[in-house]
């Protein structure tokens, strides 16, 4: 089941499918220009804020930004925390990521207009050119999906150094999506961060494969332990 770390980079993708197509339905018109006077019409339209203002993606990016802030969000609080400063300062690097990618994606729509539109090329012509050299909105799902938890597991990572006498759990979902990997941590149920460390350091931060939905978690309650032995009976230990 999607949650929100799915929900906001779906929402992403969306605005991106929005700007992909809605340049391609607008390509025709230009395609009737002729190339001095398509050239100096692109040159005039500001790709950037188009894409960011009409298309949702600024929108898109706030939301971004609240999904990375919640992140952070721990009840109750571990002993000692990160610092705001620091904080905000992965959160600024995550957004300005994805600032850097709206950038580079108006530049390159207008790149592939104006070569199209010199080569004469067909609406059809353009669109599949546009889709081969810019990223398809899956790519772009999957590539905010996996920064977005990868800034949690490095923030929860960061709690747990700085709190070594707590307890953490392997949190996420345990489901079909699953890998067997993290079948294994979440069956652990709570340990030390230097247990966790000495066992499964390696996947503390990057996760146990690329998109992986799961992170340490501070071990707060004994419903936190329910997935645990749900895991021990996939893994036949109960």
């Amino acid at each position: 089941m999607p949650d929100a770390t799915d929900r906001a980079a779906e929402a992403y993708a969306k605005a991106y499918q929005s700007a992909i197509d809605d340049v391609i339905s607008r390509y025709p018109a230009l395609a009737r220009l002729s190339s001095g006077q398509a050239a100096e019409l692109l040159r005039s339209i500001d790709f950037e804020d188009l894409i960011r203002t009409n298309y949702g993606m600024d929108k898109a990016l706030e939301g971004l930004a609240i999904s990375f802030a919640r992140e952070v969000i721990v009840s109750p609080p571990p002993p000692v925390t990160p610092s705001g400063a620091t904080l905000e300062a992965m959160l600024n690097f995550e957004v300005d990521a994805a600032n850097t990618q709206i950038t580079q994606t108006a530049a390159e729509i207008k790149k592939i207009i104006m070569r199209s539109i010199v080569g004469r090329q067909s609406e059809a012509e353009f669109a599949a050119a546009l889709k081969s050299e810019t990223l398809r909105p899956d790519q772009i799902n999957s590539y905010v999906n996996q920064n977005l938890r990868s800034f949690h597991r490095t923030v929860e990572l960061q709690m747990a150094e700085a709190n070594p006498d707590q307890l953490y759990i392997w949190a996420g979902p345990l489901d079909d999506r699953t890998s067997p990997e993290c079948v294994d941590m979440i069956a652990q149920g709570a340990l030390s961060q230097s247990e966790w460390q000495a066992s499964y350091g390696a996947y503390l931060s990057s996760g146990t494969h690329y998109g992986c939905r799961h992170t340490l978690q501070m071990y707060v309650q004994t419903e936190q332990l329910s997935t645990a032995e749900r895991a021990r009976e996939e893994l036949g230990e109960v």
